[in-house]
């Protein structure tokens, strides 16, 4: 069984994750989106819907007995012990799923490698299961354009979401690449096609001496 090469994608809110995701994909690479992943953990099939709902109670059900998001959002992000909670919960089942997935992932392709998109794969360690972390950064005033244009929010409230995460210096601490993410998205492309040239170099010569070993 191939052992998955797994790169890291992180950064900040409004810095360009889903641009860049959307730049692997259309080149063939398979991209493991973790949001999603924690949206399945509260689905009623999954385990962790009936630990969230007896950490939070009925009232964040919706009237088809599913968990609403915009309710537990609500609740967890006006307390920080309630979110810490959640995380607890949901965090866990979240890296088991990225494990199973990269694993499965990894056999379809030829060169085994599997991106990790985790707007929080810093803060939940999840780095150290990435042979490389890709961190895309952007200048702030860039990103609350975004945030305006894309989500409708005020500079205040832009600001206060960007002020929530951990800061652009703390993420570049654990960056094996930084992506900059400022100007026409062709300068971004070929940046992702200089590097991925330079890994999957590595990558056939580390199978090759791989399989003379065997």
């Amino acid at each position: 069984m191939k052992k998955p090469y797994i790169i890291g994608l992180t950064g900040g809110i409004g810095c360009g994750k889903s641009t860049v995701a959307r730049m692997l994909e259309k080149r063939g690479y398979p991209v493991i989106d973790a949001d999603l992943l924690g949206h399945r953990v509260l689905e009623p099939s999954h385990p962790g819907f009936n630990e969230v709902l007896q950490a939070f109670g009925k009232g964040i059900l919706d009237q088809e007995g599913r968990i609403s998001r915009p309710k537990l959002g609500l609740m967890v992000f006006q307390d920080p012990k309630k979110l810490e909670k959640l995380n607890s919960i949901s965090h866990p089942h979240i890296a088991r799923m990225i494990e199973e997935e990269s694993l499965k992932l990894a056999q379809e392709q030829a060169s085994r490698i599997v991106f990790l998109e985790a707007a929080l794969l810093i803060e939940t360690n999840w780095q150290e299961t990435c042979q490389k972390v890709w961190v895309i950064d952007s200048k702030e005033e860039n990103v609350l354009k975004r945030l305006a244009l894309r989500n409708g929010l005020s500079r205040e409230e832009a600001q206060q979401r960007i002020s929530s995460q951990i800061s652009s210096e703390e993420r570049l601490e654990h960056a094996d690449l930084v992506l900059e993410n400022n100007g026409a998205e062709s300068e971004l492309e070929e940046k992702i096609d200089e590097e991925l040239e330079f890994i999957l170099r590595f990558n056939r010569a580390e199978m090759s001496l791989t399989r003379r070993d065997n």
